[in-house]
């Protein structure tokens, strides 16, 4: 009767789940990360469409529109005003973009000067491993 009983539940939670699934809420439109970061919606994410959001990042992240972006404006711009990720001292928009240019060639594994949606995927699922920074937020 026992083995029964839990069959039961086991059945009953496997035909609830479908429901669940349905109440939950669809992913945002564009997809994320990777759609802001491929302007022109090509399936992949060039050098220069990578550089231009670092530009745009910088502009938002220069407060008082020094050409600098020191380790308060970073602090500032984070979620509750947290740490700036081991960043420290000001960083011009060219430290930035050299910083950029390095881990786009990190996530360019094939080399072929655009990362895809599958090179794209690898560098989540490491970073996902990882998990969140040092005395960071788990999210982004």
């Amino acid at each position: 009767m026992k083995k029964f009983a839990l069959a039961a539940a086991f059945g009953a939670t496997l035909l609830a789940a479908p429901a669940f699934a349905q109440d939950a809420p669809p992913p945002p439109p564009g997809g994320g990360m990777f759609d802001r970061l491929d302007t022109n919606h090509d399936g992949v994410i060039t050098k220069e469409e990578f550089q231009a959001d670092v530009a745009a990042r910088f502009a938002r992240l220069d407060a008082n529109h020094d050409g600098k972006v020191s380790a308060e404006e970073r602090a500032a711009a984070r979620p509750g005003g947290g740490g700036g990720r081991g960043m420290a001292g000001d960083m011009t928009l060219a430290d930035m973009q050299a910083q950029a240019e390095r881990r786009f060639d990190r996530l360019d594994t094939n080399h072929d000067g655009k990362i895809d949606q599958a090179e794209f995927a690898a560098m989540r699922a490491r970073m996902e491993r990882r998990g969140p920074p040092p005395g960071g937020s788990e999210s982004n």
